[in-house]
């Protein structure tokens, strides 16, 4: 698989894909930094908008609080890509093309997922990077004291920050992947995915609290958040692992199953 990885990787690091991938990751830091620390004020007034407090900025995980906060809308999109770029695979012949030079199905499918998420880490590293820059440029002007940002503790912050957005970025990924090998169907597959994890998943939580803690998506963001008043990260980790499984497994006996014939 290492083969596979290596030429998929040659493939995606093209000038094009590392400079839209450096745009996104700045675009991203960028608003989630101005939004998060440029609304930061304090402790009553935050409460009241449900905002980030000047007092939790200042902490050791202030450098990295932008981040974290944001990366919750991460996901989605990962989401969102690994459909279109999976399902366009099948779609297009691409991978039944591939298959006459590599016809170990699940490998070679593996390896390109795998490629795509080294990518995906590296806009995320750079991400929390651009932010923590920029969150460092902004606090004097806020108030925020980032004496604590220079800390052990604070670096400790930004890895798990980075670990678990990472973990849920990948979960996302495997969810994509599976429903593109399902539906072979870039259209199709975003449909489904857009149904269940939009307006399925949020509209029946509001009424049912218990989905946050079995729905698939709601886990994942509770991942990414590390840990939400509504399921602990210890707990969102072992249930998505589960689902993360089950996803896998279906994709792998899919491939083996099903002719490819596009």
């Amino acid at each position: 698989m290492t083969a596979v990885i290596r030429a998929e990787l040659q493939r995606l690091l093209r000038r094009r894909t590392i400079v839209v991938a450096a745009a996104a990751s700045a675009a991203f830091a960028v608003v989630t930094t101005l939004t998060v620390v440029l609304s930061a004020t304090d402790g009553a007034a935050a409460a009241a908008r449900r905002a980030t407090t000047i007092a939790e900025l200042s902490t050791a995980a202030g450098a990295t609080e932008a981040f974290a906060i944001g990366a919750s809308f991460v996901g989605f999109l990962v989401f969102v890509t690994f459909i279109a770029l999976v399902a366009t695979e099948f779609s297009g012949g691409t991978y039944r093309a591939l298959l006459l030079r590599d016809p170990h199905r699940v490998r070679l499918l593996a390896g390109k997922v795998v490629a795509a998420l080294v990518v995906a880490a590296g806009a995320l590293v750079l991400a929390e990077g651009l932010s923590v820059v920029l969150s460092f440029a902004l606090a004097p002007s806020q108030g925020v004291d980032t004496g604590a940002w220079l800390s052990l503790d604070a670096l400790g912050r930004g890895v798990g920050n980075l670990a678990t957005a990472f973990a849920g970025v990948a979960g996302w990924a495997i969810f994509g992947t599976t429903l593109a090998v399902v539906f072979r169907s870039v259209p199709l597959a975003l449909a489904v995915g857009f149904a269940w994890t939009g307006p399925f998943e949020n509209i029946l939580v509001d009424s049912w609290s218990t989905g946050y803690r079995i729905f698939p998506g709601q886990v994942l963001a509770a991942i990414i958040q590390g840990g939400t008043v509504d399921v602990s990260l210890t707990r969102a980790i072992a249930t998505a692992a589960l689902y993360v499984g089950i996803a896998a497994a279906t994709t792998a006996t899919l491939l083996r199953r099903r002719d490819v014939t596009a």
